[in-house]
């Protein structure tokens, strides 16, 4: 087993992201990466691991190289004892392959191996897998989020094009075949914390914390602009549009665009067996006061005649958001709320809105 270790200078690039600094303040991280000739553990080979962290104001990182094609045992036990002085692992779809690899390989070596238990994961690839539409990427493989995101990388060649580079190696070793080999796995390791930026795309719909908001009418349209914290902080511009929504972000700092219409809808009353329908005025009201109406006049309300109308101006409503939501019939999938509900709101409803407007475009 050859062992290799770097000291890389902690700059913006390849520090620890506000999204980790965030969610897991005071934690210790360790990403990791793995090559292998093939997908299964028992009739391929182990010949890499690496690992790095950042440590005050440096990013180091080890590589276990198999220079032999005989040292996978001595790697997995090396990489599984650094394993324990961190809380966590992060990898980029290690849930899915790196960490059952180990494990299957530790098996068949006979090998005690407990990172896949002992420390807590954070898979990139699992936390933002769903997010493909949304970035309007091909495919989630980490090259194609280094590409989205402007990231470079000195390696030009695929796991799977360096297979036969390793069997070459092992063959006739020689520095300029292991540089080709080591430096696809550095590569993989200083571009894990730049793509964990990609998270933060993920903090913004799910887990943004508003800073500070601002609404004004622009003719049929709701404009609201709104700041939002730094682990949140998008690396690249998102424009979207849903429904007639359109959503713009980048840094911290975002804007939706809302379609205001003037109409006529109307509130549904979900207990409608207390409630009777007046058809001439094409409205329904409470038992309470339905007494003292003319039987004629009444009839008893049913799902689809228990409602109040309004004529105002309305925006969309998304859904859990106001307790007065509007519909153009009981069976109709869009809601609306009245724009003045929404002005006139508290900050805490004001920012509970855009957070749930934001779920829409998922």
């Amino acid at each position: 087993m050859k062992i290799i270790e770097y000291n890389e200078p902690s700059n913006t690039n390849i520090c620890l992201p506000e999204y980790f600094k965030h969610f897991y303040p005071d934690e210790r991280l360790l990403f990791f990466d793995i090559e292998t000739t093939g997908f299964a553990a028992k009739n391929t080979t182990l010949y890499l691991i690496g690992a790095l962290w950042h440590e005050k104001e440096q990013v180091k990182i080890i590589q276990w190289f198999n220079e032999d094609g005989k040292s996978e045992k001595e790697i997995i036990i090396a990489f599984d004892q650094l394993c324990k002085d961190f809380t966590h692992l992060v990898h980029f779809n290690g849930l899915g392959f790196d960490l059952p690899y180990l494990k299957q390989k530790a098996d068949l070596l006979n090998v005690s191996f407990t990172a896949d238990t002992k420390p807590k994961q954070i898979d990139i690839y699992k936390k933002i897998r769903s997010y493909k539409k949304v970035l309007a990427l091909e495919h989630m493989k980490q090259v194609a989020i280094e590409h989205y995101l402007g990231i470079g990388r000195k390696d030009t060649c695929s796991g799977k094009e360096l297979i036969p580079i390793y069997q070459k190696y092992i063959a006739s070793p020689a520095k300029e075949t292991e540089h080709l080999l080591l430096l696809h796995n550095h590569d993989d390791l200083l571009g894990m914390p730049q793509i964990s930026k990609i998270l933060n795309y993920k903090a913004f719909f799910e887990k943004i914390e508003i800073l500070s908001l601002e609404m004004k009418t622009e003719g049929t349209k709701l404009v609201i602009s709104f700041t939002y914290d730094a682990f949140a902080s998008l690396p690249k511009r998102l424009a979207l549009s849903q429904n007639g929504i359109y959503l713009n972000a980048i840094g911290e700092n975002a804007s939706l665009s809302i379609p205001v219409f003037f109409g006529t809808l109307k509130h549904y009353f979900k207990d409608y067996k207390n409630y009777y329908y007046l058809p001439k005025e094409d409205t329904s009201i409470h038992k309470s006061v339905a007494a003292f109406v003319e039987p004629q006049n009444k009839e008893k309300a049913t799902k689809n005649t228990c409602y109040i109308k309004k004529t105002e101006h309305f925006i969309p409503c998304p859904d859990k958001i106001s307790d007065e939501v509007f519909q153009t019939d009981a069976g109709a999938r869009n809601k609306y709320q009245t724009l003045e509900s929404l002005q006139f709101s508290s900050d805490n409803m004001q920012k509970s809105y855009i957070k749930n407007t934001l779920q829409t475009f998922l």
